[in-house]
């Protein structure tokens, strides 16, 4: 999972989506090489999308993997896990989802803000960290900051995030190995009115700028 994270440099998140919103966005993803996204389960019927997302995977072979996020409890964990979930990320660290994560060989992003966090999550066995809210937090000259002394930390700045080659610039440059984008990518507004066209476009458009910010 670091690998598909590091070359693709995003991951993308759809959260409140009903099937057919998720079905377009899934098959035009992969169809425009996204390898991995995130479904962020914070609605009431997400344990039902999340698992008819899973079937229409498989039913039409995507090469594409799917993560959960927003994922509370360690109970939460194993549901979609065994659902079929790839990667669990969660906006916190939780011990008891990182031993499930990796007693179960489940990749696990945790989210943290101050560098203790960071460093904890890393203890427990965390390779890549959630930075999160990351705007509210410093931006990219806060992952400067924390980098300065531990340089190998590897992070995933999530909140805030645009799709501007400006703002996209100034993460990477900071050294982070992979940006979290969501609302900025898929607004409610965008989401009421998507295709398959619309959304192949959007994720065009999305490996264009991150291609384009980390040169």
């Amino acid at each position: 999972m670091y690998e598909i994270l590091k070359k693709q440099g995003v991951l993308p998140l759809i959260t409140k989506v009903d099937i057919n919103t998720a079905e377009i966005i899934m098959k035009s993803a992969s169809d425009t090489g996204i390898k991995v996204i995130e479904y962020a389960a914070r609605s009431a019927d997400s344990i039902e999308v999340f698992s008819r997302m899973i079937d229409f995977k498989r039913k039409h072979n995507l090469d594409l993997k799917l993560c959960v996020g927003s994922v509370l409890t360690v109970n939460d964990a194993k549901l979609y896990h065994n659902l079929g979930a790839d990667c669990i990320v969660c906006p916190h660290t939780d011990v008891e989802i990182g031993n499930y994560c990796i007693e179960n060989n489940l990749y696990w992003i945790p989210g943290a803000a101050t560098l203790n966090e960071v460093l904890n999550a890393n203890k427990l066995g965390a390779e890549i960290v959630k930075l999160f809210p990351a705007d509210k937090i410093g931006g990219a000259d806060y992952v400067k900051a924390i980098k300065a002394p531990f340089p190998n930390l590897k992070l995933m700045p999530t909140g805030g995030v645009a799709l501007e080659e400006k703002n996209l610039k100034s993460w990477f440059k900071s050294g982070v190995v992979c940006v979290g984008i969501g609302s900025n990518l898929f607004s409610k507004e965008t989401l009421a009115q998507i295709d398959y066209e619309k959304s192949c476009h959007l994720f065009k458009h999305l490996t264009e700028m991150v291609g384009k910010s980390r040169n």
